[in-house]
Parts: structure tokens; sequence; C-alpha cells
């Protein structure tokens, strides 16, 4: 075991999962460096280092790492050779560069999952949009389908449900995936964490719902409003998945659970997750103590459930795009359960994720009806 409180930290990437990483390390006194590529991130002054640097460039990474002892991300856009270079160094990065490259890819995810027996939807891999015309030409291609960015895809952006041709009038010229589409009854996830020494911890099993507009996450309910046996069963795949990706950390499956109870893969991510910010109050140990306990390879915490918990997401509104405002906040003081938090970004635009709310409550109806009704009153405006 390390002697934790003689580390240096790194941790890439300065946004708002960087910050609640940092509440746990804090809370800690562990010592921390976070780079970044913007001068007024979130995490600026909550670290004792900051750096600032672009996170796909060779040199900025690994000048970064060489001051570190153990390195961790908050993002997967990240320049995977430096971090490669790294660990050949002697240095401790977690998750491991050879996952993340699995993971930056979605190409190279949907084969890892096929290669592994893991369960997922049909894809397709195409190189540019006129191989895709082709395949739709030849009537290859079955509407509706799910095109994909293989790389640099964030919160619902790079994912586009195809119904027609028309469809793809839009779609950039690049790498990407044709998924079949999945008629689903929830989209689920689970958070799993393992350290060094193999040990494995999961969250509850949660289900997400979506802004059909956005494809952004709105609503996180914990648990699951699904059988024990399916939550666990989405259990067993997620741990499961990490085992066979060889992930330390933690490691966010996200999936589909069929008309049928079957469940999917969709995505995963190798890092703390939106779906998992529940975890802050609703559990005995949060997603991002969980993370730094796996990656200093200590114990890892408690993570069951203390009631029902809905988080929901505070993002910027269509038309505003400036120095934020975050009109009827106030209204989420005098909510009894009521749990928000903002995470420092100076300037909003539409869509872009600029908080969270977490209710937790005895019953699952009341939580979300306070979730529900604190969405259309608090919004995220401009001065």
């Amino acid at each position: 075991m390390y002697a934790i409180h003689k580390l240096n930290i790194g941790i890439i990437g300065g946004g708002q999962l960087g910050k609640m990483i940092l509440a746990e390390s804090n809370r800690m006194s562990l010592n921390t460096s976070v780079l970044d590529s913007n001068e007024n991130s979130p995490c600026k002054n909550l670290t004792n280092n900051f750096f600032i640097g672009d996170l796909k460039n060779y040199n900025d990474v690994l000048e970064f790492g060489k001051k570190c002892d153990i390195i961790t991300f908050e993002i997967e856009h990240i320049n995977v050779d430096a971090l490669t270079q790294l660990q050949k160094s002697g240095k401790k990065v977690y998750p491991k560069p050879e996952t993340l490259s699995i993971i930056q890819d979605k190409s190279k995810q949907k084969k890892f999952y096929n290669e592994n027996n893991l369960p997922t939807s049909e894809f397709k891999f195409f190189r540019n949009i006129n191989e895709l015309n082709k395949q739709i030409n030849d009537r290859k291609i079955d509407f509706p389908c799910v095109w994909k960015k293989t790389k640099f895809g964030y919160d619902g952006f790079g994912v586009k449900i195809l119904k027609s041709k028309s469809d793809i009038l839009d779609l950039p010229d690049c790498e990407m995936i044709i998924e079949e589409f999945v008629p689903f009854k929830k989209e689920l996830a689970v958070i799993v964490a393992r350290n060094l020494n193999g040990d494995i911890k999961t969250f509850e099993t949660v289900e997400m719902e979506f802004n059909s507009d956005s494809n952004q996450v709105e609503f996180v309910i914990s648990p699951a409003r699904i059988s024990n046996e399916l939550k666990d069963k989405a259990k067993e795949i997620a741990i499961e998945t990490t085992k066979k990706i060889d992930n330390i950390g933690l490691l966010a499956v996200e999936m589909f659970l069929t008309k049928n109870d079957e469940i999917l893969i969709n995505e995963v991510a190798p890092r703390p997750h939106n779906s998992g910010h529940f975890s802050i109050e609703a559990c005995p140990t949060s997603q991002f103590e969980q993370h730094l306990r796996s990656i200093l390879n200590l114990p890892l915490g408690k993570t069951y459930n203390k009631n029902f918990a809905v988080m929901l997401n505070l993002v910027g509104d269509y038309g505003f795009n400036g120095n934020v405002f975050y009109e009827n906040l106030e209204s989420s003081f005098s909510e009894v359960d009521t749990h928000i938090h903002i995470y420092g970004k100076e300037k909003t635009r539409h869509n872009r994720k600029m908080g969270h709310i977490t209710i937790i409550c005895d019953k699952f109806e009341d939580a979300y009806r306070k979730a529900t009704y604190l969405k259309n009153k608090i919004k995220v405006k401009t001065l």
C-alpha cells in the first residue's frame, strides 16, 4: 500500500468531475495537481498545483505527468501515447492507457464487447460518409438506426438517431459506426470500482431518463425501478466488463433494458460519471471517494443506498451564451433533503452541464415530484 499523503496525485481535466474528486481529496488532505486547458477551470483554486495545457498534446500531458506519482483523469479525450510513455517510465496511470485506448474509440469498444462475449447491439464501422451512403443505397442499412462518431463524442454530441436517408445529410464526414436501433424499456447504468488487489464493488443499478432533443441525461433514479433479479444482472455485466477490460478505478457501464428483459451494454466510461452523482448524498461512500480508494489501492467503501435518490442535471437553457445566471436557484434551498451542486463554470451555453441537484426521500414519488418541480423552476441563463 502507498504512503498516500506523500504522493502527488495528478488529475487530467479540470471540469466538474475533477472538482468533485478534489472535494474528497481535500477532505483527506491529499496532495493533488490538475492539468486543464481553461485558465478559469473550476479546479483552479482547489488543488495544490494547477497547470494549463492541451489535454490532447503529447508534450503537455507528458510534462505534467512527470511531476506526479499517480495519474488519473476525469475526461477521456487525452493523448494516450503520452500516458503510455509515462507508464513505461514508472508512473502509475489509472485507469490504464490500454483501457483508455479501447474506450476512446467506439468502434474498438464494440469490437471488444463482441470478442469478450459481453452483450451489446449489432454494429457496422464506416471510414467515411461515402461508405455509409453506398451501404444505404445497397439497402444494407435498416432504419431506424443509431449513428455515432467513433471519437470525441460526449454528452449527447456525436450521437444521432437516423430515421431515414435524409437524416444523414448533415452528418460530418468522419469515421463512424452505425448501431442497430434497440427498442428498450429503460436505460440503466452501474458504476463499478476495482482496485489493484482485485477488490470490486458496485453502486446500485440506476435508471436514466434522457431529454429526447439533446440526448442528455435529465434525471438519474437510484435505485432503478426494476426487479432485484434485473438489478443484479446489470451489476454482474458491469463486474464482468471491468474485469475483462482490466480497469483500475471506476467504470461507468451504461446499458439498455430491452422489451424482452435483455440487458445490452451501450457505452462505458473509465471515470466518475454523471449517473453516479447521487452517491455523494445517498451512499456511505461517494463515487469520487471510491475512485480515489481504487487508484490508491485502499479498501473499497460501502455503496448501499440509504434512501431513494433522484438527481437532476442543470444545463444551459436554449438561446443563452455568456456569463451564467441561475434563475430561481434560491427555490432549491427551501426544499428539505435537497442538495445543490454548482460547478463553478463562468460561461453557459445551450445544454452545457452547469450543476446538479440530488433529492433524497423515503418514497420515490416524493423525490421525483420535487425533482420535476425544480427542473421546471430553475433556469440557467445569462446576466
